[in-house]
């Protein structure tokens, strides 16, 4: 890599990819070498939007044809697996997107496979490098905070996504496991109680105590506006406070006034003050090659995604789903 950026591989052309992750490789100091997807027009189809010299249908050829320096995978949950395995046994670093496996069980064989080629996964939980979370995350972890008490998580969706109750949380709520996992520790003694409105969502109501003593709440529906107000996340220590509202805003209360309120300054065109840094794109992907370069631990390993896939089980067990 030395001398030249870091040349990539993405594998996954669907809308995610094309909306949050093509858009943002540049911004983020990685090179677009090739694309691949199931069918070779698609491929090709990305590559000529985003500058992508090659073009494949076939993942294995892509690895044997092109000099990469990693590749990024974003696809659904179950197609994980294969393609993550076929990338670290070519020694290729990955970045995938949550929740990075079909299953916990299959997550800890990649992350064991992860060990034992020595090659690096980073799993796109995207809201661990959103700015306002990190302040968040700062706060929760001074010695002025206190021990956590309580961590209380919304995550409230519009209709239509996910279809399913299982598909939901294994692909959604994931988000707010795994922040309440990044704030307080391992979650445990969780239960929850589900209630659907046929034709139109599911509302799952959850609590868990965390390995900080902390205990929490989580409030997940698909039954919310996709206009209004989405996620919010409030942890509590001894007198103070810390509220994340809505992605961008972090606001910390210590015991005694003034509050103080941390934002974007949106008005200002530069890339700190964009929707794909304050969304935490930018940054995971940002963390992905500081991993690879060996210029950062890894946040958001292989290993952490198993846990926070066997919590969004867990729910599913207690749903009957």
């Amino acid at each position: 890599m030395r001398g030249r950026g870091m040349r990539i591989g993405v594998i996954g052309v669907g809308g995610h990819a094309s909306a949050n992750l093509y858009p943002n490789l540049r911004a983020a100091g990685l090179e677009l070498v090739a694309t691949c997807a199931r069918h070779q027009d698609r491929a090709q189809a990305a590559a000529e939007m985003w500058g992508a010299e090659h073009a494949f249908d076939d993942p294995e050829k892509m690895l044997a044809s092109v000099e990469l320096d990693g590749v990024i995978v974003c696809v659904s949950p179950d197609d994980y697996g294969p393609l993550v395995n076929l990338c670290l046994k070519a020694g290729k670093p990955v970045f995938c997107d949550k929740p990075g496996a079909g299953s916990a069980a299959e997550a800890h064989e990649l992350a064991e496979l992860s060990r034992n080629t020595g090659t690096p996964v980073v799993v796109g939980y995207m809201k661990r490098f959103a700015p306002a979370y990190r302040q968040a995350h700062d706060i929760v972890r001074s010695a002025v905070f206190g021990a956590p008490s309580l961590g209380a998580f919304t995550f409230a969706m519009g209709q239509g996504f996910g279809g399913d109750l299982r598909t939901y949380l294994i692909d959604n709520p994931v988000h707010h496991l795994d922040l309440a996992r990044y704030f307080l520790g391992e979650l445990s003694d969780v239960q929850a109680h589900v209630t659907e409105l046929p034709g139109f969502g599911h509302a799952v109501a959850a609590i868990a105590r965390a390995s900080s003593g902390a205990v929490c709440t989580f409030n997940l529906c698909t039954t919310a506006s996709w206009n209004q107000r989405n996620e919010y996340a409030e942890i509590y220590g001894k007198g103070h406070a810390v509220w994340i509202d809505n992605v961008d805003t972090c606001t910390y209360r210590p015991p005694e006034r003034p509050e103080q309120v941390w934002r974007p300054n949106y008005t200002v065109p530069l890339p700190v003050n964009s929707g794909p840094t304050t969304m935490g794109f930018v940054p995971e992907l940002e963390h992905f090659r500081d991993v690879v370069t060996g210029a950062t631990e890894n946040l958001s390993d292989m290993t952490s995604a198993a846990a926070t896939l066997a919590l969004a089980e867990q729910l599913c067990e207690i749903a009957g789903v």
